[in-house]
């Protein structure tokens, strides 16, 4: 998988910007973003879909006095690059002035992190690579009769911001990313890995822990009721996404709809509950810069126990009368700014230990079909997925069938009654109109009251 290179993007970029000021903004900023990637998809344990897509999009921001306008396209040529810049600078002069827009960032002076995003182990991966994974995948499912279902991608992307201001900001990136949904018997598992270095991907360990929910057995009907529970990774990292959209956003913040207004400073979780987003961790889908270019730095968000920050980008902190936190989704943005790098700060217990700790209780791999139902309270409803399992005298029981679900993520955060010891990436992916991998390092949480409200099983209910 190749690059588009150093040199080109940033000529793109200067090429759009060039073309803008021209056109008459007062300032102007390029987004540029490219991706060669490749995707295998397999069912019923065999490959049907193999597709490679080689793109990039480029995003111009145009300037004028208070009014402001996104344009955007996919071709790279200069006609291409000079029309997408003049388009952006039409919309703006026939805009609404913004009162409350600060104007693009300035260079700052943090100096960008020379961290290592680029992986030659996943720029070589092609689709005989991705076949040879899925080929051993499947043959280990096979082997105990187990049907598979799960892609396997690999990609190499770029993102590059320039602004009229002094803002120059390059990175190339690599992803793999891999998941498998496991059946056998009645039972199903899920499972994923992601990394952006491509031999640290151990698809045999993705097919054993998947195949390890797959229990056979009778699946236990459960009744609704509070229990004490042990939530797997998945289950944990779905609920710190709608936690950072939602509560850690520095524009929910300012409108008065996130649960952390007036709460900054105070103590609302046990001591062992530490979430910080950190772009620095290897470990994780980490990045050196946001979309406006600012430069990333770890940031606490909650210190044992105690809020301490909700994440900005530049017109949000402006509001505030702070700086940005290098936390710019690509303009436009509705969402506001959002921490993408969480990590929730492991404890002491093991997987085990968690599970030991329980005498009547479930064993939640992942949630399905999430939808607030508050966001200013974080309450939530879904079902659960792919591995629900009774927890009987600090054992594993039998297998459950899977449940629904009605709870807040802040009160699962306060009735944490303690941490797994280990933390894993879990993402499903670029997202958030990104073009690489985004993701949280989070362990399991073992978690009292959670509060089941019914069975998820019913018509429509089981798609896989």
């Amino acid at each position: 998988m190749a690059l588009f290179g150093r040199e080109r993007c940033l000529d793109v970029a200067t090429a759009a910007i060039t073309a803008a000021m021209s056109a008459g903004a007062t300032s102007a900023e390029a987004l540029l973003m490219t991706e060669d990637s490749g995707l295998t998809r397999y069912a019923h344990n065999v490959i049907h879909q193999n597709v490679a897509e080689r793109n990039a999009e480029l995003r111009v921001r145009a300037v004028i006095g208070k009014r402001v306008a996104v344009s955007s396209g996919n071709q790279l040529d200069p006609r291409a690059v000079r029309e997408v810049a003049e388009r952006a600078v039409s919309i703006a002069r026939h805009s609404e002035e913004d009162p409350s827009f600060a104007g693009l960032p300035q260079p700052s002076s943090l100096p960008y992190h020379d961290q290592t995003t680029l992986y030659e182990s996943t720029v070589e991966v092609d689709a005989a690579e991705r076949a040879r994974v899925v080929g051993e995948i499947v043959a280990l499912l096979n082997s105990v009769g187990a049907q598979g279902f799960g892609v396997v991608t690999n990609a190499t992307s770029e993102s590059t911001v320039l602004n009229s201001q002094g803002v120059h900001a390059y990175q190339p990136y690599t992803d793999g990313w891999l998941s498998l949904v496991a059946r056998r018997n009645e039972g199903s598992g899920y499972a994923s890995l992601a990394h952006r270095d491509w031999s640290e991907l151990d698809h045999e360990s993705l097919a054993l822990r998947a195949l390890s929910k797959t229990t056979p057995g009778e699946r236990h009907t459960l009744p609704p009721g509070t229990y004490t529970v042990v939530l797997e990774e998945d289950a944990v990292w779905e609920m710190l996404e709608f936690l950072s959209l939602g509560s850690l956003n520095g524009l929910t913040y300012l409108e008065g709809r996130s649960l952390y207004n007036g709460q900054l400073g105070e103590k609302r979780y046990p001591e062992h509950i530490s979430l910080r987003d950190d772009p620095f961790d290897t470990r994780g889908a980490n990045v050196s810069f946001d979309f406006e270019g600012v430069p990333k730095a770890p940031l606490t968000l909650i210190e044992r126990g105690v809020v301490r920050h909700v994440v900005y980008d530049t017109q949000t902190g402006a509001r505030q009368g702070l700086a940005s936190t290098g936390h710019a989704l690509p303009a436009p943005n509705v969402y506001g700014p959002m921490p993408l790098n969480l990590m929730l700060e492991p404890g002491t217990k093991s997987r085990r230990d968690l599970i030991r700790s329980v005498r009547h209780g479930l064993l939640i791999s992942r949630f399905h079909y999430v939808n607030e139902i508050d966001p200013s309270t974080t309450m939530l409803t879904g079902m659960t997925r792919d591995g629900t399992f009774l927890i009987e005298d600090g054992e594993l029981a039998q297998p459950v069938r899977e449940v629904r679900w009605v709870d807040s993520i802040d009160g699962i955060l306060q009735r944490t009654l303690d941490v797994g010891d280990t933390v894993r990436l879990v993402s499903d992916g670029a997202g958030y109109g990104t073009r690489f991998l985004t993701g949280s390092l989070v362990p399991p949480l073992l978690v009292e009251g959670f509060q089941v409200s019914g069975t998820a099983e019913g018509p429509g209910t089981e798609a896989r």
